[in-house]
């Protein structure tokens, strides 16, 4: 609300304020200046020490809402006892300091050191303390602050100009409001320069002609110049050329782009960061405002941590993993390593002999020898005869000496021809307090450090104890080897325990077998690797191993053992585990000897389920029937059903459309069969499509709902172009005098009665399902009902009968129907047949025939489609027949579908016109065509 008024105020003066009035400030928004501000800022009364306000940044910082922090207490933050406070005080008092030094604990509990920077601060006639607080326990991020900074300063200057602008309106009104706004703006200018003189970054303003027209003490401070001498003047007034060329570059940037810039420069072996922005003056140009940081430091810090990542990665990912065939080779490599780290030029890596007390030199770097012209190169030094690369041996120490051309008592000189050494540090790789080897690196461009001596010191410790297992593993491996080898030759995998269960070995075989590289399962308890099971599931295996230790026996391992590798393979295994004894008698380990025999006991399972079951389906076979009928014949079971199936028109279909789709229909009725039926039910296939279900525990009514779902499941199937449709009856064994013979025969029975019922229904369902398919073939449907009307044209001009010409009609519906059967991608092609194609395509008279002779109601039309392309002249197909073998309906036919082909749109040949198609008719009539039914035809039109 009160912001409000004060909007309302502002405008009211705004446009009714003489405008010859000048004034240059307004009532500062203190608040809005720090609320979004980077640091860390706090209110407080200093009477009680309550904090009145704080702003998001130390929201951030102690963990506590802004609602919190203002109803909390400075001494709840801070947690120095008021001693400790009264002592700091009193520190900063005596070294001229503007800030304090204080605990402050967060939300988390963790506790911050802080710099606070306090200020008096009026609020009225109440005076507050306006604290400024610097955590200096952690660097926040960069970037982050920043940002954070640059908001703030274009801010602050925002809101200098528009209180300059508002101010100068509302001295025209009121001279008295005037002189109190002057009094309030040169308060926020204190303030303002109070805030950025707070900060150690340099902070600036230039002018749209580069000349700085603000600036903080930082920038006084770096340039080495009082503030007058800075501001009004452009870089190159302050500075020298080379530098001042440098900021100007940014400088245009960030004015004919009006856009942000961000760049590093390094001057005088200092790295500065800049952020550039472009602000907009009161006299509408555009100036420069700036935030320039020192992150000197922190690209030490982050080169630090570079530097330590750089050796774990030779650590982690090249010393303990790479292959080096000898410990030299290993060694030199490191050596390389050490000057990229700490970006030497030369270096060297010598092994230290205690007792002898002399060097013997392990690797040099590759650049020194073509710059070593010394004749007589050692590769031994004793330690007396060294100077001061030799102390770090005398005195146990690292020894860095960063100015090696200075007199040094130490030093004995140079052999003729020797690199020259500018700076030197050495270390000494000490490993169970003995020196075992010396690192020397020379000539860094920059002053060796302490950090240095630490990165190289870590590494080298890791190497050499990677040198050292390296070295042990090859040590034993040539013990064990002559060992190992009569075991290691063995065909079979082979795994040896020790009397604790630990392995001491696996063969190549074992290893393959079980997934574990030896080097892995090595020491490992052998049920880690050895992880083995019994085939049935509800049976407990055996363990061999735990067997041999029991008994002191050779034990066999299981027909039904399976081992598990690491990556969850199983394998059927056999063979033995054996006892290893001493001369006592005592057993010291077990030798585990066994072979994958995964691959026999598939092939003796593949045998044992082809001996009983189907191949093609999967259900059981007659042969396992007829064992287990006989079984099953006993009143523990009655009453015993037997259900018969049999597959309607499956000849026909596997005639029609091979033997492919017929086998798909046997696998989906026994799917179907399987689903149905409970789990302890028996089905199997008998016959070529038969299937019988036996049901032991199952009456009448029950098997009538199995009947019934197998017919439901039935009728919602279809396999590729054709239909499922089966027949089914059952029977039931009630007592045991009733034969199973007669039981099976009366199920028999009852499907060949529930075939003839069913035989008109799979007709009809048949004949619909096949026009259906006939009718979705592109053309064929309009093709079909040219050549009816055609045909029938014909019939009638040759005076045949009702009933012929119903017989005609018929047939020339049904012509093409073997089409259906015919790949559907053969029908749709439009560019000419090759020879392949031609003969598939031919094949449909054939295929019609086999169709409709199936179907009890166009039997009489199956030999007019099987001829309906036959010639007069025998060269026709399927069958060759000449003239007065061929039926007339078939004659007639041939003709009505030839002329409809040659005058439609669907053939791939150019349409013929009405009077080309007959002249064509003509030409080839007595050959192709029946020479009456041609002018029979003609004269129909």
């Amino acid at each position: 609300m009160k912001r409000l008024i004060l909007t309302i105020i502002i405008i009211t003066f705004v446009f009714f304020t003489d405008a010859s009035i000048i004034a240059n400030a307004k009532t500062p928004d203190f608040y809005k200046m720090v609320e979004g501000h980077g640091s860390v800022m706090l209110i407080i009364n200093p009477n009680t020490g309550e904090i009145l306000y704080a702003n998001e940044s130390a929201s951030d910082f102690y963990g506590y809402s802004i609602g919190e922090l203002q109803s909390m207490s400075i001494s709840e933050l801070n947690v120095l006892s008021e001693v400790e406070i009264f002592s700091e005080m009193q520190d900063a008092t005596k070294e001229n300091r503007n800030y304090f030094v204080f605990k402050h604990k967060i939300s988390s509990g963790e506790i911050k050191t802080v710099e606070v920077f306090s200020y008096p601060y009026y609020d009225g006639e109440q005076e507050l303390l306006f604290s400024i607080i610097h955590d200096i326990t952690e660097r926040v991020l960069i970037e982050e602050r920043e940002n954070e900074i640059t908001l703030a300063f274009i801010t602050s200057l925002a809101i200098v100009i528009i209180f300059l602008i508002i101010f100068s309106i509302m001295q025209k009104r009121n001279n008295r409001k005037l002189k109190l706004m002057n009094e309030e703006i040169r308060n926020y200018n204190e303030l303002r320069t109070t805030f950025i003189n707070a900060l150690d970054d340099l902070i600036y303003l230039k002018d749209s002609n580069f000349k700085y027209v603000l600036i903080n003490k930082a920038v006084a401070k770096f340039y080495n110049k009082d503030e007058s001498q800075i501001i009004n003047h452009d870089d190159f007034d302050i500075s020298v050329a080379e530098f001042a060329q440098k900021r100007r570059i940014t400088d245009i940037k960030v004015i004919e782009k009006t856009t942000k810039a961000v760049d590093e420069i390094e001057w005088q072996d200092r790295i500065y960061k800049t952020i550039k922005f472009p602000i907009k003056l009161l006299d509408g140009e555009i100036g420069i405002g700036a935030y320039v940081r020192d992150v000197t430091e922190e690209y030490k810090d982050q080169k630090i941590k570079d530097k330590t990542l750089q050796r774990n990665m030779i650590l982690m990912m090249d010393v303990m993993t790479k292959d080096f065939e000898t410990t030299e080779e290993q060694l030199d490599f490191v050596l390389h390593e050490c000057l990229k780290i700490t970006e030497s030029h030369y270096g060297y890596i010598y092994l230290y002999d205690k007792e002898g007390k002399e060097f013997i030199l392990n690797s040099w770097t590759k650049n020194v020898m073509p710059d070593c012209s010394i004749i007589d190169k050692k590769t031994v030094y004793k330690l007396e005869k060294t100077g001061i690369w030799g102390e770090v041996v005398r005195q146990g120490k690292p020894i860095v000496v960063n100015d090696f051309d200075a007199p040094n008592s130490l030093k004995k000189g140079y052999p003729e021809g020797h690199v020259i050494i500018h700076k030197f540090m050495s270390i000494p790789v000490i490993i169970s307090n003995r020196i075992v080897a010396v690192v020397g690196l020379a000539n860094k461009k920059e002053d060796y450090t302490d950090n240095d001596v630490y990165q190289i010191v870590a590494l080298m410790n890791g190497v050499w104890n990677a040198k050292e297992r390296r070295e042990a593993l090859i040590d034993l491996k040539r013990e064990r080897k002559k060992y190992l080898q009569t075991l290691l030759s063995i065909g079979d995998a082979v795994i040896v325990v020790d009397k604790n269960g630990k392995i001491e070995m696996l063969n190549e075989i074992a290893q393959k077998l079980t997934g574990w590289d030896d080097s892995e399962a090595i020491g490992k308890h052998y049920i880690e690797v050895f992880k083995l099971s019994c085939h049935h599931v509800q049976t407990a295996i055996i363990d061999p191993v735990e067997e041999v230790f029991k008994t002191g026996d050779t034990h066999i391992i299981s027909d039904y053992a399976l081992m598990t590798s690491r990556y969850g393979t199983k394998y059927f295994i056999e063979d033995s585990a054996s006892p290893i004894k001493d001369e006592a008698g005592n057993i010291k380990g077990v030798v585990l000897v066994f072979r994958d025999v995964t691959e026999k006991k598939i092939q003796r399972d593949r045998i044992e389920f082809l001996s009983y079951h189907d191949s093609l389906t999967g259900v059981y076979n007659r042969r396992f029937y007829e064992e287990t009928i006989r079984r099953l014949d006993n009143a523990k079971v009655f009453p015993l059903t037997i259900i018969m199936t049999d597959i309607n028109g499956f000849k026909f279909t596997n005639d029609l459309y091979g033997h492919s789709v017929g086998d798909k229909l046997l696998k989906s009725f026994a799917n179907i069969l399987k689903q149905e039926c409970r789990n302890d039910d028996l089905i199997a296939r008998i016959g070529g499509d038969e299937f019988i279900i036996i049901l032991p525990d199952v009456g009448k009514e029950y098997a009538e709902d199995i009947v019934n779902r197998i017919k439901k499941a039935v009728s919602n199937t279809q396999i590729d172009k054709t239909i499922l449709s089966v027949s089914i009856g059952f029977a039931s064994k009630t007592h045991l005098d009733e034969s199973i013979e007669d039981i099976y025969k009366t199920a028999d029975e009852n499907m060949y009665r529930d075939k003839l019922m069913e035989k008109k229904k799979y007709e009809i369902k048949l004949i619909d399902h096949i026009n259906s398919l006939f009718n979705d073939i592109k053309n064929e449907e309009t093709h079909s009902e040219n050549v009816c009307k055609l045909s029938k044209k014909i019939g009638k001009t040759m005076n045949l009968s009702e009933r012929e010409l119903d017989v005609l009609e018929l047939a020339a519906q049904f012509h093409d129907i073997g089409k259906v059967a015919i790949d559907s991608k053969l029908l749709e092609k439009t560019t000419p047949l090759n020879n392949n194609e031609l003969r598939q395509l031919k094949r449909h008279p054939h295929l019609g025939f086999t169709i409709l002779v199936n179907l009890t109601s166009y039997i009489n039309i199956s030999e007019i489609v099987l001829c309906h392309h036959e010639r007069p002249d025998g060269k026709g197909y399927p069958n060759g027949l000449k003239d007065a073998d061929i039926p007339l309906e078939s004659k007639i036919i041939s003709v009505a579908e030839a002329y409809d082909v040659m005058t439609s749109e669907f053939s791939y040949k150019k349409r013929m016109t009405k009077e080309e198609a007959i002249k064509e008719l003509i030409r080839n009539s007595g050959t192709q065509f029946d020479k009456s039914v041609v002018e029979a035809f003609i004269e129909s039109l």
